[in-house]
């Protein structure tokens, strides 16, 4: 699930930035890529925009605590866990050899998600047929001694970057936690008087 939302994020994203210069034959302006490679080096591709996933964090103002009831069959009665709602910090790293291109890149990424902040299925067909209806874009402004620990902890050099908050993605598998018949008879104690006399 968090694949296909960072592929529609990057096709998006990509569209845009191939409109805004007038050309949108080029499919990989922006790349869903880790940060590293196997050897530590930057895996971003050389002229590319890299989208990665940052962090994930859990979204508990909407949080569930009962197991959902759902009826499948007139006998019994099925429970499932509730949905998870998580968050997701993505990072856009553009790599450049030229500076002013990677900024007018980013450029581009700010102007594209503050044009369409909300993703829904109105105007993002490819969410169609996923359980998440909505994806809200907030600009996630970390302090320089975050990012220091960010790119620290990379391994890598400093990349212009941008931050955003991505809400609210929903993990919703309906796998049968428990099963209990359902009450098909209620017998009160006057009738069962009656059967014993």
């Amino acid at each position: 699930m968090i694949e296909k939302i960072l592929e529609i994020i990057r096709m998006e994203i990509n569209d845009y930035i191939g409109r805004k210069l007038g050309d949108t034959s080029v499919p990989n302006r922006v790349v869903l890529t880790s940060f590293v490679d196997d050897n530590g080096r930057v895996a971003i591709p050389a002229d590319t925009i890299g989208l990665s996933l940052l962090n994930i964090e859990e979204e508990k103002t909407f949080k569930e605590a009962a197991m959902i009831r759902t009826s499948k069959a007139e006998s019994s009665t099925s429970f499932v866990n509730p949905p998870v709602s998580l968050n997701l910090q993505i990072m856009l790293t553009a790599n450049f050899n030229n500076y002013a291109e990677s900024l007018k890149q980013l450029s581009f990424i700010l102007a594209c998600l503050q044009t369409k902040p909300v993703f829904e299925r109105n105007n993002t067909p490819a969410l169609v047929g996923l359980d998440t209806p909505k994806l809200i874009f907030e600009l996630n402004t970390l302090p320089l001694e975050q990012q220091h620990y960010i790119w620290s902890m990379i391994g890598l050099r400093y990349l212009p970057s941008v931050v955003y908050r991505v809400r609210m993605l929903t993990i919703f598998e309906q796998d049968v936690i428990s099963e209990v018949a359902n009450v098909r008879e209620i017998t009160t104690i006057s009738n069962l008087k009656e059967v014993h006399d």
